[in-house]
């Protein structure tokens, strides 16, 4: 895996927040994981439409 090398933050509801952690217990990830693979994913499908 690649070094992080930038951080960003955002703002979430905290029903947004649970669910998230919720999910990344049940992955065995941490929240950071999940969100930078959801978003790995989501960013290598649009690039991949035309």
């Amino acid at each position: 895996m690649e070094k992080t090398e930038a951080q960003i933050s955002f703002r979430v509801t905290n029903e947004f927040k649970d669910r998230l952690e919720a999910q990344a217990r049940k992955e065995r990830r941490s929240v950071a994981s999940m969100v930078r693979i959801v978003m790995e994913d989501y960013l290598n499908e649009k690039e991949t439409e035309k």
